[in-house]
């Protein structure tokens, strides 16, 4: 009896420990892996997006969507900056003649720019959703930005219609893997959404409000306004965001309206920035700088006038 108690007893101890051992390998080859990298934001400039919109303008009646390659820079702290781009012809990734005509515009690129590095690709479409066949295609870019900086997937929805404002979504992928082996075995990409915003310089700025806002004029061009509109339009502007700027005071010093740190360093050092003037050295500041602008306007049209003068007795001659 005790020989048999002995061998009743490894026997149930060597299945309990199979058991383990088999759950332990199911937990194990049922552990998912991801690869996360820093946090990413990007900053779109709005040259980027005009061509994008361009090259989506100028495609083959056949294509439904287009693609192209991102160009910028990354700072220090993960922030990827999109400064320019190229179009690419085709978005079959698979084909000859996709990597060799990305390699020669690279290096064309490079050889005019050498600080815009590729940091991804874009392409148009629904900006929430990464389709499948994009996976291919972002493993192409990212091979070619390496492992020290993200690669940024780029879609813009182009069929804008009547909407307000341009759709715009930005991706960056992780691996996803199961451990085991060396590398662990690999299952593919996981997408996931990164902050994006537009940023715009001064020149930038005044470009994009242009084409915006101005109207189209008789033979198909924007009709430029002159220096007076241009500067009541600047006028009233800072009016308006003046007027929101005592709002906005008035409603925290009420008690209304919660305070924010950022705005208030924000709104110190604009106020800092403002010479003190009174306002009678004001009103004759600015009237100098009208009549000056006045002056402009005048000597201009008489130039104006004495070359049509010109070219009218030229031709009667």
């Amino acid at each position: 009896p005790e020989a048999t108690r002995a061998v009743t007893r490894q026997r149930l101890e060597k299945e309990a420990a199979e058991e383990r051992q088999g759950r332990e390998r199911m937990a194990e080859s049922s552990f998912l892996q991801l690869q996360t990298d820093v946090a990413v934001e990007c900053h779109l400039h709005p040259v980027v997006l005009f061509e994008i919109l361009d090259h989506f303008t100028r495609r083959n009646q056949d294509q439904k969507r287009v693609i192209g390659a991102l160009l910028g820079s990354v700072a220090s702290d993960g922030t990827v900056t999109l400064k320019n781009s190229f179009p690419i012809p085709q978005d079959d990734v698979s084909h000859q003649e996709f990597g060799m005509f990305f390699n020669t515009m690279h290096e064309l690129h490079q050889k005019v720019n050498a600080r815009e590095q590729l940091v991804g690709w874009y392409a148009t479409g629904d900006k929430d959703e990464v389709a499948e066949d994009d996976a291919a295609i972002h493993a192409f870019f990212e091979d070619r930005t390496g492992d020290k900086s993200p690669c940024v997937c780029l879609k813009v929805d182009a069929n804008i219609g009547d909407a307000s404002k341009i759709g715009i979504g930005a991706f960056t992928s992780t691996n996803m893997s199961l451990p085991g082996g060396e590398g662990g075995r690999m299952l593919g990409k996981c997408f996931s959404r990164v902050k994006c915003e537009i940023k715009t310089y001064e020149a930038q700025r005044i470009g994009v409000d242009f084409i915006t806002q101005n109207t189209i004029g008789q033979g198909g061009g924007e009709e430029l306004g002159s220096e007076l509109e241009k500067l009541e339009g600047a006028i009233l502007k800072l009016i308006d965001m003046t007027e929101t700027t005592i709002g906005h005071v008035d409603g925290v010093l009420a008690g209304k309206e919660a305070a924010d740190t950022k705005i208030g360093r924000a709104l110190a050092e604009s106020v800092s920035a403002v010479p003190r003037l009174d306002m009678a050295e004001f009103e004759g500041t600015f009237s100098k700088r009208v009549q000056d602008l006045l002056m402009v306007q005048y000597l201009a049209a008489i130039a104006k006038t004495q070359v049509t003068f010109w070219h009218r007795m030229q031709g009667m001659a």
